[in-house]
Order: C-alpha cells, then structure tokens, then sequence
C-alpha cells in the first residue's frame, strides 16, 4: 500500500516525540535545566546577577498570567547568605511564604554575583498545596526584586515564561540519548 506523503506527514504531526520536550532554558539572566531520577525533579538553576539583598524565582502553574503559581524562591541578604523558601501567589502582587519548604537544596554555589544552586522535590503531590509537576505546566523565571527585612518585594523587569514544560519526559535515560546523538 502507498501512502500519500502529506498523509504520512498528517499522521507524525499527531505522534508524541519524546525528544521535543523542554529540558533547559537559557536568557542573559538566568539558565536552568531540569531532569527527573524516579519520582523526584532536579532543578539546576543559575542565576548569573543575584547581588545583596535580591530575590530570584522559578513560578509553577497555569495562571491566569501570575495568580495560582507555586514558587521557589531564591535570596541573597547583605551577609551573602543564600536562603531558599517556596510560596505561593494567591493573588497579583502578592506571594504567601510556606512555614517549611519542601524542596531540598543540594547544592549552592555563589561566586561574586553568580549564583548556582541545585534542588530536588518530588516529581508528584508536594508542600502544603499538594502541586504536582507530574503533568505539564508552565514554569517562569522571575529574574528579581528586592529583599528588604527578610520581606520579598515585588519584582520588576522582564519575566520569562517557558511554555508547557512536561518535567516527566526529562530523565536521566532521555538525556543520555541526546547527549550520545550529539557525539555521532
């Protein structure tokens, strides 16, 4: 049987590739690249000008714009001590602390104002919300505000959002086979 060439193209265009998700984003501000090891996502997050008294943010969530989103937040106070707390945005302008956050740090490293840090949290249902990573969602990289007092002020500045992330696809297995295509 012969099938007609824009058929056999209709027909790809409907087959999901694992290849095509979104696995890093990169800007003249921030890059971060994320993997998942079982049940559990990695976030490699670099932010290349957190200077004193500065936050920085990854938002989770579908909206509307920046309403409903968890966060995880980076700051740097005037000791250069590297704080890391979740949150969420209830409303515009406003993002509520949790008492606890529920990602793990793995790794902080600051050189002048660059600042690289690794976390985990589980890929599914975490933090007192119970949001889940496992379906896919927008992630934003909001580059910063002010930290006064301990206080995150609003941010100002560009955002960048990072349409329909599907964290899932992104595993340790995925990511081999993209590196060993790029060898060949």
């Amino acid at each position: 049987m012969i099938v007609p060439i824009s058929l056999l193209f209709l027909f790809l265009s409907f087959v999901p590739f694992s290849y095509s998700a979104t696995c890093d984003f990169e800007n003249e501000v921030a890059s971060m690249s994320w993997m998942v090891k079982g049940d559990v996502l990695q976030i490699n997050f670099e932010h290349k000008n957190l200077t004193e008294n500065r936050w920085a943010s990854i938002a989770f969530g579908n909206g509307p714009g920046m309403i409903n989103l968890e966060s995880i937040i980076f700051s740097r106070d005037d000791n250069n001590v590297i704080t890391t707390n979740t949150g969420f945005t209830p409303k515009k302008k406003k993002v509520v602390v949790d008492d606890v956050s529920y990602v793990t740090v793995r790794n902080v490293q600051l050189k002048g104002d660059l600042l690289r840090i690794t976390v985990t949290r589980p890929l599914g249902p975490a933090g007192p919300r119970d949001f889940s990573l496992d379906q896919c969602v927008n992630w934003i990289v909001v580059p910063g505000g002010a930290l006064s007092n301990g206080k995150f002020k609003k941010h100002h500045g560009q955002i960048y959002f990072v349409k329909d992330v599907c964290a899932a696809k992104c595993t340790a297995q995925r990511m081999m086979r993209v590196l060993s295509n790029r060898i060949h």
